[in-house]
This record gives structure tokens, sequence and C-alpha cells, in this order.
């Protein structure tokens, strides 16, 4: 039986080959369902549905044996598709038998991905499926009853309890129970205490059935219901024995809720998703379903919606639109970075990318074009082409991350390696390595035929090289390491045979006349149909061996099976036909069946074969190079676009000015602002004076240390606010400063007795209160129709203005009294939840200041960066090496402090 633990194993062969898919959240939907709901989008998984995830993991399983015969399986759609895309990225033939009423969107895009379709009636799916494996011997790969696809289908889960945490309650949509199982497991390990609930339509209740009464219950006919993807007629065994230990609850729901919370999602939150991931939300959101968890999670299986049937349903629907609340929708942000993304522009074997996903994420874009890699190359670390994809200039400057290009040829014509180089991004190919095997197959060519026809030796003897490309260059390097002398003919002197050692250029006649072995290396054209013809044999020596492992054509292989046949040639190797070639002239044939020649691997043969080296040469240089982590990267240093930096908190105009000044004079920068990266934006946790002291000075990029948002890296406590009357002898009342506030506009002050404060910030629009030195303490809320940040930022700068400001994190009134005798009344407010102020900060608003206070595990200090060389105009990618190689300097002669304790961030 399936454990959590294959989930782990399959998320880790599923990285960075399916989508790691976004959550997302909706203050609206939250207040529907009483709880926070996370959305686990696999509608923005690859083929749009979770499927990929199971059939890739299965697929990538099989034998070599079984890989080559194919595969088959029956589906309605989205596993058709999962299927069909994952056998095409691994070389498998892929036959889906889909109902004959499965959507045509579905059809469509599982015939786009190389599939071949099969349509019959839906109740005899599964038997047409079996009937054409037997027949074909392909593999069956069944959408859930199989324990690889409950595997894939389980880390969708497994993505969301890591991106979110643990969860109260997570629901799940129940077709064939791959999905639920898979998932189920997932939340034994990562959220042990969570309750996993199956959603079914009424119409298919199967796997409710079944998982009640602990046996398989099959339904007589497909369900009815506008959810396609769950219309099973019984979920399998090994889903059913997942399910019965590890699932907590199955409920089901009518396709009106269904269409009801289809339209919410489409139409508010704006995520088009189709009826089978809908009905997952829709007991939650309909209210017909009662979840006691505080946070639950919610997977949405699949986007892939056939819209001319559930168009006119959801319009029919929205006839009478009620008035709705706007929904804020939060894209939770991924860890920024965590795995570093590679673009490959052309084909590469697939053992090449098995060693990419084990590190980064992959995007395979096969034949991009100039303009799309130029719009999307910022977004990527390391990018892998070959001869026909061209990296310019432009290009490389505007790949801000970029850190590697790797070339799957020998060949580095097509890439601007100054620029490269300039940007500090390397550059990595695999060195003729097409050329390498085939001088290295020559070779052993060489040492058959003087073995079998010959003294078995190749020290002393001459070969003759006609064409000194890179394969004719590989070739007589190796020749040399054999002691041979190397003669080269080449119709042009080239820079290559000019400067080469060991090597004599000499025509073709003595050539031909000197050589012991000639080896052929030249493109066939009109001028060398054929470069050996019968004049050209007849000047070669009677031991000499001839070697072509290239066209054919090349040779006249009349001239040569005379020649062989009357002895006035010792032998030859000759290249195979290919496989697909109908007709074999006789002759040819005779010369192949020579006992003197030896039929050889045809050149393309041979580089074919080395194109899974290629691949996996280049992604292990990739590998290497994204891996070692550069300074800045070890140091949580970046170098970004001062636009993207932004305070949470209003800053000082007084301060900036002054400090700007200061920067001018001192020309350096000591210490980074402290950010974290939150939405696109670095949020200043620390340093809002130096940063914006930076912009207003125009500096285009600035430096800052990033702490990570996760994984409790830092934390944010509120401060209060001791407020007092100035410089007075006399303590000022509260009565005063009361009626100071009161010209706010959008502010209610109501007084509260002390046995009420702790239910004060229960109620949403209380902002704060004010203790007063007697002891009293008095509500401010914001009035209807303000906005709350807006009228709490003027209410501080309010009492900042009347009086003096200390931050305390005292209550208590005697000891504020004893610490500030001045006292008018403590402002006290409700913490801040840290997600609230990296929001606002990314969306443009400030909290007020002197609120928050945020402790972090360390940080750098005596960075002392030039001003001038940092704002120098150049591209951001220039920009970046230049940062690197200076903290490897300060790194190397230890002038760089790094503070490892918690510091809490208090002023500049």
């Amino acid at each position: 039986m399936l454990t959590p633990q294959d989930i782990s194993t399959a998320a880790k062969r599923l990285a960075g080959i399916a989508n790691h898919t976004p959550i997302m959240t909706s203050r609206t939907l939250n207040e529907i369902c009483g709880c926070e709901v996370y959305l686990k989008c696999e509608n923005y998984q690859r083929v749009g549905a979770f499927k990929f995830r199971g059939a890739y993991n299965a697929v990538s399983q099989l034998t070599d044996e079984q890989k080559a015969k194919g595969v088959v399986t029956h589906s309605s759609g989205n596993h058709a598709q999962g299927l069909a895309l994952a056998a095409k990225l691994l070389g498998v033939k892929a036959t889906l038998v889909m109902p004959e009423d499965s959507p045509p969107i579905k059809k469509a895009a599982a015939a786009g991905y190389g599939a071949e379709i099969v349509t019959c009636s839906a109740i005899n799916r599964e038997k047409v499926a079996a009937e054409l494996s037997e027949q074909h011997g392909y593999t069956l790969i069944p959408p859930y009853d199989n324990e690889h696809i409950i595997a894939g289908q389980g880390t969708a889960a497994w993505e969301l309890f890591a991106d979110v945490g643990e969860l109260d309650t997570l629901f799940v949509p129940v077709g064939g129970g791959g999905l639920i199982s898979g998932c189920a497991l997932a939340t034994a390990v990562k959220s042990p205490n969570c309750r996993v609930v199956g959603v079914e339509p009424q119409a298919g209740d199967d796997a409710n059935r079944s998982w009640r009464k602990q046996e398989i219950v099959s339904l007589d006919s497909v369900p009815d219901t506008i959810a396609d993807g769950l219309r099973t007629r019984f979920i399998g065994k090994h889903n059913l024995a997942v399910m019965q230990k590890y699932v907590h609850d199955m409920t089901t729901i009518d396709d009106d809720a269904i269409l009801e919370t289809l339209d919410f999602l489409w139409t508010r939150m704006k995520i088009v998703v189709e009826p089978s991931a809908a009905a997952a939300l829709a007991p939650l959101f309909t209210r017909q379903y009662q979840s006691n968890g505080k946070r639950v999670g919610v997977i949405l299986s699949g986007g892939n919606v056939d819209f001319q049937a559930i168009v006119p349903l959801l319009t029919a629907r929205q006839a009478t639109p009620e008035a709705q609340e706007p929904t804020a929708m939060l894209l939770l942000p991924h860890k920024p970075a965590s795995r570093p993304h590679v673009l490959v522009c052309d084909p590469i074997d697939s053992a090449g990318l098995e060693i990419l996903a084990k590190t980064a994420v992959i995007d395979h874009q096969p034949h991009i074009s100039e303009e799309v890699l130029l719009e999307q190359i910022s977004n990527f670390h390391a990018v892998i082409v070959d001869k026909e994809t061209k990296i310019n200039e432009e290009i490389i400057e505007n790949g801000i991350n970029l850190r590697a290009i790797g070339c799957l040829g020998a060949s580095l014509d097509n890439i601007d390696i100054s620029t490269a180089r300039s940007m500090g991004v390397s550059v990595v190919n695999v060195p003729s390595s097409g050329s390498v095997a085939i001088a290295e197959h020559v070779l052993s060519w060489m040492l058959a035929l003087s073995s079998r026809f010959a003294d078995g030796r190749l020290a002393g003897k001459t070969i003759g090289i006609i064409g000194f490309g890179r394969v004719g260059q590989q070739v007589a390097r190796r020749a040399r390491a054999f002691d041979m002398r190397v003669l080269v003919n080449q119709p042009r002197l080239t820079p290559e045979l000019a400067l080469a050692a060991g090597v004599e250029a000499t025509d073709l006649i003595d050539l031909l006349k000197q050589a012991d072995f000639v080896s052929l290396h030249v493109r066939h054209n009109e001028k060398t149909n054929p470069i050996l013809g019968a004049e050209e044999i007849a000047l070669l020596k009677s031991s000499a061996s001839v070697i072509n492992p290239g066209h054919t054509e090349l040779v006249d292989e009349e001239a040569l099976l005379a020649a062989l046949l009357n002895g006035r040639l010792s032998d030859a190797a000759v290249p195979e036909f290919p496989p697909d070639q109908d007709h074999i002239e006789e002759l040819a044939q005779q010369l192949r069946n020579h006992p003197r020649v030896m039929v050889v691997p045809h050149a393309t043969t041979i580089v074919g074969n080395r194109q899974r080296d290629a691949a996996i040469s280049i992604a292990q240089q990739i590998t290497a190079i994204l891996e070692k982590k550069r300074p800045n990267e070890t140091l949580s240093l970046e170098l970004v676009p001062a636009e993207l930096v932004v305070p949470h908190e209003e800053v000082d105009d007084k301060r900036v000015a002054r400090l700007m000044n200061r920067l001018e004079k001192d020309g350096l920068l000591a210490n980074p602002p402290i950010t974290t990266y939150w939405d696109g934006k670095y949020v200043v946790l620390d340093g809002a004076t130096r940063s914006t002291a930076l912009k207003r000075l125009e500096y285009p990029y600035l430096i800052v240390q990033v702490v990570p948002p996760d994984e409790g890296r830092f934390q944010l406590h509120t401060w209060y606010h001791a407020i007092s009357g100035g410089q007075r002898v006399t303590p000022r009342t509260f009565a005063d400063l009361l009626q100071h506030l009161e010209t706010i506009p959008g502010v209610i002050f109501e007084s509260q007795p002390a046995a009420y404060v702790s239910q004060i910030f229960q109620d949403k629009n209380s902002m704060c209160y004010f203790l007063d030195r007697e002891g009293s303490t008095t509500v401010a809320k914001v009035a209807e129709g303000y906005d709350r940040l807006t009228v709490m930022n003027n209410l501080v700068s309010s009492y900042t203005k009347w009086g003096n400001v200390e931050r305390t994190l005292l209550t208590d009134m005697p000891r504020l009294l004893s610490q500030f005798p001045q006292i008018t009344a403590v402002a006290v407010f409700p913490q801040f939840n840290p997600e609230t102020v990296f929001n606002v900060a990314s969306q443009g608003g400030l909290v007020p200041a002197g609120l928050t206070r945020f402790v972090i595990p360390g940080r750098i200090l005596r960075l002392n960066v030039d001003l001038a060389r940092l704002k120098q105009d150049e591209p951001l990618q220039a920009k970046r090496f230049w940062f690197n190689e200076f903290l490897e300097e300060k790194l190397a002669r230890s002038r760089l402090r790094y503070y490892e304790e918690p510091v809490v961030l208090l002023d500049e």
C-alpha cells in the first residue's frame, strides 16, 4: 500500500517539471465561509489541471521496453491531456480513449500534444482501453487506480501545505479517487491534525457510498452532472484503501450549488475553473457543510472549461445579479528565488531535463521567437539553446537575473560572448561533442581494419584527412596521439589548418599517394560528388584503407568495389544505409557484403546518440553554476531597481534632507536598508530614510538586505505611544489633547470602562485607545465611509505635533508615570500582522510612523559601498556583476561585518 513517503518522492521527481501553482485568497470569500480559505489553483497547472502530476509520475517510471511500445488510457479529458503531454515530454506514444461527449476543448488539447484519439460511448471506455492494451502491448495508465498516479496527484496538497502551513480542513473533489487519495497521504505528513473531506456531485456519489460501506459501489450509468471531470461510475481499489485510512469525511453537492460557486469564482475572484473544481469549494461556499476549522484549504482541480455548455448556464443565473461587494484577492508570494528558473529554447534530451529539474524550475519553449525571448528573459537565471536560437547583446542586458547560458553544440557563433562576460554571465557548451564522437569512432575503425587486414598498428603510419572542419581536427588530434603522420587536404586554407601543430597541408593527389588511411570529412555537394572517383582511388596504395563515415556519394562505390575485387585496395569502412530507405542498389549491397568491407554507423547516427550526452553535460554545468551561491546570495544582499523599494511607514522629510547631504559628502553607503520581498516589492523594515534619500538623489538602483518573509525569520511587535505635553512643568490634561484630536475628520471618540479594555479590538472599527494619567479609557474609532489607514495616520500625526511622543511597551500607568512624569496619556494600538503591513506597503500605502518594531535574525554592517560607482549609468546585469566582485573582495579581506544575534530595528 502507498505511504506518505511516496508523495515526498513524487514531489522531488516532479520538481521543475510540474508547475508550482499559486494559492489565492479572498476577504469576501472568508466572510462568506466564516474562515480563512486558501485556494490551491491547479487550473494553472500544465494542461490546465492537476492530472499532469500523476501522469508524468507514472510514465516516467515505465521501463524502456514499456516506453517503446506506448501507453493507453481512458479519460473524459483532463487525465487524457495530462498523459498526452507527459508522453510527449518523455518520447512515448500515447493512445487516448475518450467518451464521445467529452468537451471539445479537452479533445482538441489532447490531440494537440500528439496523442492518438479513439472515441467510444462513455460506458465502454474502460473496455476499449483494455482491448487496445492487449492488442498492441500498450501499458495501461488508468486515470486514478494506480499507485504512481495517486502519488503524483498528492503533490498538489504537498505544495499547498509547504506554502501556507498546517490547515484545519482540506476539501478535495472526488471522481475516481486519485486526487483525494494522494492529498490525504500528503496531509498525514504535512498537516496531521487536518481533516480531509471529499466532495462529489450528488448525481455521482459512488465514492461517498463506497467510503461509507467500505466496499466499491458501482453506478449503473455515467452520472449526469455539469462536473464532467467527476463523471465516474466507480472508484479504484487502491484509492478506496487509502481513503478508508486517511480520509475523514465525504459529502455531496448538487449542480445548482456547483454553478453558484462557479459564478463567484469566475465573476468575483476572476479565477476561471471548471465545474469539477468548483465542486470542492461548493459545500463551504453555500454553507451546506459546516467546517469547525479556522484555516481551510480547497483544491481547485482544473480549468479546462467547456464554455459552450457552461456560459449559457451562468448567463441565465446572472439575469438578475445581486449587488456584491468587491473581492480583495491576494496571491500568496512564493519564497523569493527559492529555486532558479531555467529557460530551454530548443529541443533537449529528457536526461538533461531530469538533471536540471533537481535544482531548477524548467520552462521548455522550443522555437521561441526573439521578441518573446526578449520579453521573458528577465525571469530566468539560465537559458539553454542550440545553434538555432541567437542570444544577442540586447537579450543578455535584459536578462537581469541571468547567470548562465548553455549551448548544446560546439559553436558559440549565435551567442554574444563578450557581452555575456562583461555582465558576469557564464557561457558553457559541449565542445565538439558530436565531432569528438565521430572522431573516436573513426580511430576505432582504423584499429579494427588494421587488426583484421594488416599488422594491427597505427604508430608510424600516415593518415590522410580530407576536410579539416571540427571532425577532421578531432581526428587529427587523436591520430597524433597514436604517433601517426597527419596529412590534410582542405579546399581552402583556414586559420585552424594554418595554426595546427603537427599537421601537414597538402594537395589531394599527394595525400592519396602517401596515405595508409584516408578518412573523409567533407560536406556532400556538387564539388564532392564524388571526391573519390575511379581516378582518385587508382592513386591509393594497394595496402591503403578508405574510411567514409559520411554521405555514401562522397565515394564512387562502383570504383571502390572494383578496386577491392582486383586487389588494388586493401579494405574500406563504409556507412550503413538509413533504416527507412526503401530501395538499395544491388552494387551498393555487394560492396557492403564484401569480406574486406566494414559497415559502420553513419555520422548522423553517431551524433544522434551523443545528443543525450550533450544534454547531460550542459545540464550538469548549468546546475553547478546555479547551485554555487554568489556572495550577495550568501549575504542576502540584493541590488534592485529603486522603484521596487518601498517604505512601510511615514518618513521625516527633514531627516531625509540631512541624510542626502551626508551621503553626497561621504560618498559611501555604510549599512544597507533591511527589506523583505513581498508581492513584487522590497518592503523596507529598517532604513526608510536611507532608501528615500537615495531615491531622491536619483539613484536608479539600491542595495538592500533581504529577510525572507516566511519560516519565522523575524518577529513584529507593536509600540505604544507615551504622549506628553511638551516642556511644561505642569502636565497637560487629556481633555486638552482630546479637544485637539477631535478636529480630525473621520474619528469618533468613546469613553469606555476599564473592564471593557480587553474587548476593545474585537470591534473592527477600533483603531486604538487612550489610557490617561487618571486611569480613564477613551477609544478612537474610524467613522463609517472613511479609510481606516488614512485616519489612523492623521491621528498619530496630530498628537505627535501636539506634544512629545515616546515609544513604550508599557500600559501600566503607575510605571508609565515613573518613566514619563509629564505623560498625558498612552495610545495603545492592536498588534499588527506582518502580512497586513507588507500588503499596505506593496500597494503604496503607509502605516503610522513609530508603531512597528521588527526583530530580525542578523544584519550586514560596514558595507561601505562607493556611491559614485553605484550611480554609474550601466545595465542592471553589469552592475550586479560589479557588486558581486566588490563583495568577493570585501569577504576576502574580512572587511565586512555580519551581526548574527537577533536585532531590534528601531530608527536610522
